[in-house]
């Protein structure tokens, strides 16, 4: 995504500001607890479940509940803040994507591992289908399943069953 530019932490915080907004918007509360979620999943540069992040959060003095967590992470998907990718075991997976380029993912069905890869012609040509189809998109994901290099070594299969 290029709708912010400059550091992490400036992108952080323009960010919070459009999350303010959007909680506002939406007549929602603004509580420390959904401030503490916000900057711990943009503290993560990684792919993370609501369980690793509710369990991240579940001591010390910044402790959020998990219900609170669950609910936030909606809200950030909900205002482009997040994206949820699911494994080949449907499991929600979270990434923050203010500041990030469009992106897709393979993911190992073994190891479960994330690998991201950008995607201009491919992006492309889904803008394209839905200009052909007068089509307005929200957004897009593109997961594709397999096998990673090191999972295939490993077993000794060479390529990917099918």
């Amino acid at each position: 995504m290029k709708e912010f530019s400059g550091s992490h932490q400036d992108i952080t915080h323009q960010g919070w500001d459009k999350f303010v907004g959007f909680l506002k918007n939406r007549k929602a509360r603004l509580t420390p607890a959904r401030r503490i979620i916000f900057y711990a999943v943009f503290e993560r540069h990684d792919h993370f479940s609501a369980d690793q992040l509710a369990a991240q959060l579940s001591a010390g003095s910044d402790r959020v509940s998990r219900g609170t967590v669950y609910r936030t992470l909606t809200l950030m998907v909900e205002a482009g803040m997040v994206r949820e990718v699911r494994d080949s075991d449907n499991h929600a997976h979270f990434e923050h994507i203010l500041g990030h380029e469009d992106h897709h993912h393979l993911v190992c069905r073994q190891c479960g591992r994330f690998i991201e890869f950008a995607g201009p012609v491919i992006s492309g040509r889904i803008e394209q289908v839905c200009s052909e189809n007068n089509f307005v998109q929200d957004w897009h994901s593109l997961v594709v399943f397999g096998w990673c290099e090191d999972c295939r070594r490993e077993t000794g299969q060479r390529k990917a069953v099918t």
